[in-house]
């Protein structure tokens, strides 16, 4: 491969990269929280803010190093250049993060998240760009570099719109509040007074932990959804739901869980 074929090609790759590491960060970042507390607490605040961090770290940090830094030295080995780059991006975080915030604090929670994305953004350039074939193909016109650059966006589209649709309680526990409350809104109103509450229980994994032994209540207001739910005996002997709670009695009533299970 020539330097000359690489260079033309280079910043596609480069921000193709970056938007991998984006969304294999988030991704991971999310796994992380449900492992950590069951579920994936603000991960879409984190999904918003790390994306524009990155284009401001494309722009500013990004660009005008990979025009001039001569690819054909060891440090774009791949055993090599994703740590160099984790540091970098741990650099260019504190910069950029310091600068609009100043809080040290905020800085140290997130750093992390940083070096991770530094990490998969280095190991990915210094992997495709030793790639005879995805270079000649990018060189070959600009059809070809706006389907690459897409493909991560199409992974994060798949990851937090298409598999909620499909597998909703697979990937209930790894997806951002407003998400996992679309999935609430969509199971809750497929159950009803009789039936057995571990199904139910089973569609939203980790959401009614606090219901031991197959007794207990809850009551719940989201976005344009609210339900209260009453179990005894592992059975749902009450269930209300619409679009807010004004729209029906959301009332604990003690006396539904008192007496022994058959």
């Amino acid at each position: 491969m020539t330097i000359l074929k690489l260079n033309k090609v280079k910043q596609t790759v480069g921000f193709f990269s970056m938007t991998i590491a984006w969304a294999m960060m988030n991704i991971l970042y999310a796994i992380y929280l449900a492992a950590r507390d069951g579920k994936a607490d603000d991960s879409g605040v984190i999904v918003f803010w790390s994306g524009l961090f990155i284009i401001i770290a494309w722009a500013i940090f990004i660009v005008f190093p990979l025009h001039k830094l001569d690819h054909s030295g060891r440090v774009f080995k791949p055993a090599i250049f994703p740590f160099i780059s984790a540091i970098y991006g741990a650099l260019t975080y504190s910069i950029i993060v310091g600068a609009l915030f100043r809080s040290p604090d905020l800085v140290i929670m997130f750093m992390p998240l940083a070096l991770l994305t530094g990490f998969i953004f280095g190991l990915s350039y210094s992997l495709l760009i030793i790639s005879e074939r995805l270079v000649d193909l990018l060189g070959r016109g600009p059809g070809f570099k706006i389907i690459l650059l897409l493909i991560p966006a199409v992974v994060l589209f798949f990851w937090l719109w298409v598999m909620p649709a499909i597998v909703p309680s697979l990937v209930f526990r790894f997806m951002p509040d407003e998400i996992r409350d679309k999935i609430v809104a969509g199971t809750i109103p497929e159950y009803k007074v009789g039936d057995h509450f571990e199904p139910l229980k089973t569609a939203l994994p980790g959401y009614f932990d606090h219901i031991d032994n197959g007794t207990g209540n809850m009551s719940v207001t989201i976005a344009n959804f609210a339900f209260v739910l009453q179990v005894h005996c592992n059975k749902i002997i009450r269930l209300e739901y619409g679009k807010s709670q004004f729209d029906f009695d959301n009332t604990i009533y003690g006396q539904l869980e008192e007496g022994p299970c058959p």
